[in-house]
């Protein structure tokens, strides 16, 4: 009962699919999916971390509504940056991306809750300057994900 369970399931073409594909050219085939789906994730980071930029500069312009909005990203940042390192991380673990996109998606992890807690305890000093260096990461990591998505082709 429980293989013919299993033989209908949906999920288990999935699981297997990697173990039916043969060959050189169906194995980059398996992992472009993976590398699709750390690009979409870092590509919302981005995304939020550029609302990031955005509500600060309101901040500074003395809107009192952009505090929250830039309180409430920041949490969005950091369970975004998590849904990317542990999806980078299986990932990894099932050879579907390279080892240092889980690190840079750990790292990225990391550095978002220093982030967040040198902007509550109101150390902009080192806040700004790590939120700036968080785009341009983001922005490097667009880049060789792209270049790693297309060298398999």
């Amino acid at each position: 009962m429980a293989t013919e369970l299993s033989a209908t399931n949906p999920l288990s073409a999935l699981k297997n699919a990697p173990a039916i594909s043969a060959g050189r050219a169906n194995a980059s085939d398996a992992a472009r999916p993976g590398i699709r789906l750390i690009q979409y994730l870092v590509l919302i980071n981005l995304g939020l971390v550029a609302v990031q930029a955005l509500s600060a500069g309101f901040l500074l312009s003395g809107y009192g509504i952009a505090l929250a909005i830039h309180a409430d990203v920041a949490l969005a940042l950091q369970l975004g940056a998590l849904v990317q390192a542990i999806a980078a991380v299986i990932l990894w673990r099932r050879r579907r991306v390279p080892a240092w996109v889980a690190g840079a998606s750990i790292g990225l992890f990391v550095i978002m809750f220093l982030q967040i807690g040198l902007g509550y305890s109101k150390r902009y000093w080192l806040h700004v300057p790590i939120g700036v260096g968080l785009f341009g990461g983001l922005i490097r990591q667009t880049a060789r994900l792209r270049q790693l998505g297309t060298s398999d082709r």
